[in-house]
């Protein structure tokens, strides 16, 4: 019986790179991958790390989550439901409209009856008390419930600052639960991985920056809403220089996103950050990216930090003469303020030159590994 001619095969000829590209030698026959395992993925110690964003005060869902990962720790980046049985009191109309109308804890019903409110209807006037549960942070507190796994978070920007500063004080005492911010991080051992936690919550609003709102402490916010100031962000670069171990992995534990916050995305910088996860957004999926990945050049990447480092000069031209001597005073807050002032000089002016990296670049290089090697995690809201 007569052979069928033999069908050509691609891999089978000779070794070429197309384009004028020079020759390549194809891998030896018999060769072993230099991979251990045979490059195969293998599972080393026995911890599992869940990220979740935007619980907005249905804290039971934490459990509910933990156990279908099979989580040993939790991870949240904000609008978590820090409101007690009083925040109702202080909350603005505004602000409760939208709370409420993106609860998990509230009917249906009830939220299309409130979106239908005027705006000069009052929400706290037209229905009970009973009627709008913010969170279920209150059982928490009385331990009607626990949570069954530590659970790591910084606030959001619709909390109530009150709630946060009795948490901060011991006031409040929750089992499990801890709050990362710019004063206090966290070490966790993670399959052997030695994980930092940094954290830094609420909105970036330009504006607030040097305002603490209703805040009596260096938390600022106030009906209802929090937001960053930019000691807060001085004391957590305190705070990281103060921790720093080479042999741990860092990870930036942020509410806004800082894809779209310039000044976040140098932050992560200054922090040698490994990681960062955020929320904010509110996309139906997360996402994860490196700024190599989402700009089409390093200028492109400057322009986006130099647009933030514009908006914040503009906001400290106006009160820089009423802020300097107001923390000329007090060593502590002095030195902060010096601190996140010394990131904003670090970002570049213009898109075409600066080193968006930090120090100086050697022989006219500029180091692009945290351009390249840091990732970063945006996270669909649970809620």
């Amino acid at each position: 019986m007569a052979q069928p001619p033999a069908q050509p095969r691609a891999y089978a000829q000779a070794a070429y790179m197309p384009n004028g590209a020079p020759p390549v030698s194809g891998p030896v026959p018999g060769a072993r991958p230099l991979e251990p395992n045979q490059g195969r993925v293998q599972q080393i110690g026995h911890a599992r790390v869940l990220c979740i964003a935007d619980v907005r005060g249905n804290l039971r869902q934490l459990n509910e989550l933990a156990r279908n990962a099979k989580a040993d720790y939790i991870l949240h980046t904000g609008d978590f439901g820090f409101y007690d049985d009083s925040s109702l009191d202080r909350i603005a109309e505004k602000t409760l409209k939208h709370v409420a109308q993106y609860s998990p804890l509230l009917a249906d019903p009830l939220k299309a009856d409130i979106a239908r409110s005027g705006p000069q209807s009052s929400i706290k006037e037209r229905f009970q008390r009973e009627r709008l549960p913010l969170s279920e942070l209150p059982q928490f507190l009385n331990k009607t419930y626990k949570l069954e796994v530590p659970v790591f978070t910084v606030w959001g920007a619709c909390e109530d600052v009150a709630v946060l500063e009795k948490l901060r004080s011991g006031e409040y005492k929750i089992d499990n639960l801890h709050v990362i911010d710019e004063a206090h991080s966290r070490l966790l051992d993670v399959g052997g991985v030695k994980l930092r936690l940094l954290g830094l919550g609420g909105a970036v609003v330009m504006h607030k920056m040097f305002d603490n709102g209703e805040g009596r402490t260096t938390i600022a916010g106030g009906q209802g809403t929090m937001w960053t100031t930019l000691l807060q962000i001085g004391e957590l670069i305190d705070t990281a220089n103060r921790v720093y171990d080479p042999t741990e992995t860092r990870l930036l534990l942020t509410h806004a996103s800082p894809a779209r916050e310039g000044l976040l995305n140098q932050l992560s910088v200054t922090l040698k950050a490994d990681f960062s996860v955020s929320a904010g957004l509110h996309f139906r999926y997360g996402s994860s990216y490196n700024e190599f990945s989402v700009n089409p050049s390093l200028d492109h990447y400057r322009g986006k930090l130099s647009a933030s480092k514009a908006q914040f000069n503009d906001v400290w031209e106006t009160v820089k003469h009423e802020v300097e001597p107001a923390v000329s005073e007090n060593e502590a807050q002095n030195k902060l303020l010096h601190l996140a002032l010394e990131l904003v000089s670090k970002m570049p002016s213009t898109a075409s030159g600066g080193n968006p990296f930090g120090g100086g670049p050697p022989n006219g290089q500029v180091d692009e590994s945290a351009f390249k090697n840091m990732w970063n995690f945006n996270l669909a809201d649970a809620a």
